[in-house]
């Protein structure tokens, strides 16, 4: 008897869980983890502050049980494997779709939407946690790998200082941008519209900045 009531407390105390990781993704999402506080969560979840303190003893600690190490480390992987598959492309835009720019792009946009609120917490709304530098983190690689694409091409390639500060802005604003999107729709085939559309001018974008690069003459 005492078991099978122990096996039916176990039950609902991990839907509790359950719930408040549901209520906490909702909410951080929304507000951004400094702004974002366990009644609000509690609220969310359908529970009482008091409550939710029983689970997490601070709002810190059950971030980052939400965030972890994985989602970073994978968002990342992903971007380096992605930029890798266009070793030798000169024109993104040239690509039949099943050539593996194109499918590991698929795999990186199918992450994202399948952890969509962990995405936008991680790149936008992550401000006093030890997560705060990632989505700037992110943008300094993207600027990094892109440089390196076009060096392969173009070996005298040295952007300048104003040059660099441009580039810093067209990947802070295609991060910025999938966190808009992400955060705007739920749907899978908005987010995927959005997404696309936003994609080709983003890579037009550069394409046309690394073209028409002429050699610095500081850096």
């Amino acid at each position: 008897m005492n078991g099978r009531f122990t096996f039916v407390g176990q039950i609902l105390k991990d839907e509790i869980r359950q719930q408040i990781a549901a209520a906490a993704l909702e909410v951080f999402a929304r507000e951004g983890f400094l702004r974002a506080t366990m009644a609000q969560i509690a609220r969310q979840a359908g529970i009482s502050t008091g409550n939710i303190y029983r689970y997490h003893a601070t709002k810190e600690g059950l971030f980052e049980e939400l965030i972890g190490d994985e989602l970073p480390a994978t968002l990342t992987r992903l971007l380096k494997r992605r930029v890798a598959a266009l070793r030798g492309v000169s024109d993104v835009g040239a690509l039949k779709p099943n050539a593996p720019y194109h499918l590991l792009a698929g795999e990186m946009l199918r992450y994202c939407i399948d952890n969509r609120l962990r995405v936008i917490i991680l790149l936008g709304r992550s401000d006093g946690t030890r997560y705060a530098a990632f989505a700037e983190e992110t943008v300094r690689l993207s600027q990094r790998l892109a440089v390196a694409h076009f060096r392969a091409g173009r070996p005298r390639l040295s952007l300048s200082e104003a040059q660099r500060f441009d580039l810093a802005i067209i990947y802070r604003n295609y991060l910025g941008a999938m966190v808009a999107i992400l955060a705007q729709f739920s749907d899978e085939r908005r987010i995927r519209e959005a997404v696309e559309a936003y994609d080709r001018y983003h890579l037009a974008g550069v394409r046309a900045f690394f073209c028409g690069y002429t050699p610095a003459n500081h850096s």
